[in-house]
């Protein structure tokens, strides 16, 4: 602006000069945590996810919504059943397992790795899992036995297989003297597994006695890392 003497007048500028007044933060603050402070003013705030959490964006409605994921059944899991009754003989060996199937309750069946990235029915071994990505694993049996004979002994092994190694029992129960009737055998392991390891069971009895695994029984294998 200049007066009749042609001297500039100086004023100070006022925000409605640019259309308004303007509102922003130049530093975000948690408490326990460095502040993230602009470099410039034309820098970008990034919003990262963490575990169990999604981001997802609308340009149009300038809206991020952060939402949480379930991790009801978050590990994937390769679950064997028997495809028929088992009978036990005097060598153990692994039953055949039902087709895999994300739907089946009464044969093998995986969930929550569609892709079949971390379980794989193995390739090389009857009746066994392939570990695809090194990892731990938790390994729960659930056998139901339907025993024929009085004082019968029963052997159940779990083995891990190394890729192109010999197979190693990890765990060995063995229930003697079973009564005639029903009997469930239950137990849990924790290992660690390196890619391409399959694990299996066997089930056997000794040379007297006699009984079978029923199809209601479960071997599991659950991804936990």
């Amino acid at each position: 602006m200049v007066d009749a003497s042609n001297n500039v007048v100086k004023r100070e500028l006022d925000s409605s000069a640019f259309g308004g007044a303007s509102n922003t933060f130049k530093t975000i603050s948690v408490a326990g945590q460095s502040n993230v402070v602009a470099d410039s003013s034309s820098d970008t705030l990034t919003l990262a996810a963490g575990g169990n959490i999604t981001l997802t964006t609308n340009s149009s409605t300038d809206t991020v919504t952060i939402a949480a994921v379930s991790t009801l059944f978050s590990n994937p899991m390769f679950v064997l059943r028997p495809s028929a009754a088992h009978t036990l003989t005097n060598t153990a060996s692994t039953p055949a397992q039902g087709a895999v199937n994300n739907n089946s309750t009464t044969s093998s069946y995986l969930f929550n790795d569609s892709s079949n990235v971390h379980l794989q029915t193995s390739s090389t071994t009857t009746g066994a899992v392939t570990i695809e990505r090194a990892g731990a694993i938790k390994i729960d049996v659930n056998f139901i036995l339907e025993i024929t004979s009085s004082n019968t002994d029963v052997t159940i092994r779990v083995y891990r297989k190394p890729s192109g190694g010999a197979a190693a029992a990890i765990q060995t129960i063995v229930r003697s003297n079973i009564s005639t009737g029903n009997m469930a055998i239950g137990f849990s392991l924790f290992t660690h597994c390196a890619d391409d390891e399959d694990i299996y069971y066997e089930v056997g009895k000794n040379s007297s006695g006699g009984g079978s695994l029923t199809t209601q029984s479960t071997f599991a294998i659950t991804k936990l890392d």
